[in-house]
């Protein structure tokens, strides 16, 4: 499931812990190392060079969880701790691919293509014609 990590990202976090709550009643949920907030280097290349540089830090919440024994690992940016508890119970639900899964997935890529159209809209909105300028 190519599209899990994009909606676990931008979905709702409350329909997010209902369904982690839903699979924590069915499997077995150890936390190996618990949520915790910290920060990481940003590296990117010179596009002159090609040297790498350090372009600065990001704040990053990390948790890793072991479900029925396999291990999942949740990362975001920012303070996310319960998204990242729920982005590591998923990744190691992963291969899985329960039915309640899959559907969470499909109904939140779903909702998350009707936002990006409705933004695109908004922005088409604002597009000048310079071609009905030269007119006036």
């Amino acid at each position: 499931m190519e599209d899990l990590d994009q909606a676990i990202f931008h979905c709702d976090l409350s329909g997010l812990q209902a369904l982690v709550r839903s699979f924590e009643t069915t499997h077995e949920v150890k936390i190996i190392r618990e949520p915790s907030v910290g920060l990481i280097m940003i590296r990117a290349e010179d596009s002159l060079e090609g040297q790498e540089f350090y372009l600065g830090e990001a704040l990053t919440t990390e948790c890793e969880v072991s479900v029925d024994g396999v291990v999942g690992l949740g990362i975001c940016l920012g303070e996310e701790i319960s998204r990242t508890y729920c982005m590591a119970v998923l990744d190691a639900l992963r291969d899985g691919e329960s039915a309640a899964l899959v559907g969470f997935v499909a109904e939140q890529m779903s909702l998350l293509e009707q936002r990006d159209q409705l933004e695109f809209a908004h922005v088409m909105r604002t597009k000048v014609d310079f071609k009905l300028l030269e007119q006036e």
